[in-house]
């Protein structure tokens, strides 16, 4: 179940349009102060830069590699940070093979293709993004959203125009390590450790792009547990007036749960 589900969340958090990927990127000049803030400033500016974006609808392309197969698809993303997300992949001539709802604890996943129904714990999208399940992470995480833990005691380093905030987590589940890019307030990669410091998962974002008056990245690598999600955002709707949250239950489909 769990390889299923985070398959089928790969795939549904990646048309690709002949036009610039970028259109309006950002000046990327180091603000005053660097390298001189503090810890709480750093989270602060974070947290404020993106404290605009509640809801967001995107579409584009992605890739899903593991040691056995790879993968691509065209999605569409449909995202309300505070408690849910939709996601739809479609593969050859737009043809629909799967759909997913994320809520705050729970992932509910349509393969159209082989007519199952699938239902768990966020926790099995832990394989693409670990510590999906907390915080709308997954979410957050494909779109370039992350904020490091106020409840974190982190150690502050800058170097080469960006701070690097490390630090172990809460409940010794392990340590992550945040670069941020002060010249946009945005985390440009998170490391996952384990509780034994062996690395566990990778975020990265780049090809950052002003859209609706908010900085967001174009490309968002995921990485763990063996998987590589590549993403691509060609469409982004920031706080859209029509966001729609479309996922019904089909009633004829095998129906597969784990805990």
């Amino acid at each position: 179940m769990t390889r299923r589900v985070a398959l089928v969340l790969a795939l549904a958090l990646g048309g690709c349009l002949p036009r610039p990927l970028v259109t309006d990127a950002p000046a990327g000049e180091v603000p005053a102060g660097y390298p001189d803030h503090s810890v709480g400033a750093v989270i602060g500016a974070v947290e404020a830069s993106v404290a605009p974006v509640q809801s967001i609808a995107a579409d584009g392309a992605l890739s899903f590699t593991s040691p056995t197969e790879s993968q691509s698809a065209t999605f569409s993303l449909r995202a309300r940070l505070a408690d849910s997300v939709v996601v739809t992949v479609r593969g050859p001539l737009g043809i629909e093979g799967g759909r997913a709802l994320l809520t705050a604890d729970s992932a509910f996943v349509i393969n159209k293709i082989q007519r199952q129904f699938l239902l768990g714990p966020l926790s099995a999208a832990d394989a693409v993004v670990p510590g999906a399940s907390v915080d709308g992470r997954i979410a957050r995480a494909a779109l370039g959203l992350l904020v490091p833990e106020r409840d974190v005691d982190w150690s502050l380093a800058a170097a080469d125009g960006r701070y690097q905030l490390t630090g172990r987590l809460p409940g010794g589940v392990g340590s992550r390590a945040y670069t941020v890019d002060p010249s946009v307030w945005r985390v440009v990669r998170v490391v996952e450790f384990d509780a034994d410091g062996r690395q566990v998962g990778e975020q990265t974002v780049e090809a950052f792009d002003t859209v609706d008056g908010v900085v967001l990245p174009r490309r968002v690598r995921l990485a763990g547990a063996g998987t590589t999600v590549s993403l691509e955002h060609r469409r982004l709707v920031v706080n859209p007036d029509d966001l729609r949250l479309r996922f019904v239950r089909p009633a004829d489909y095998e129906t597969i749960e784990t805990r």
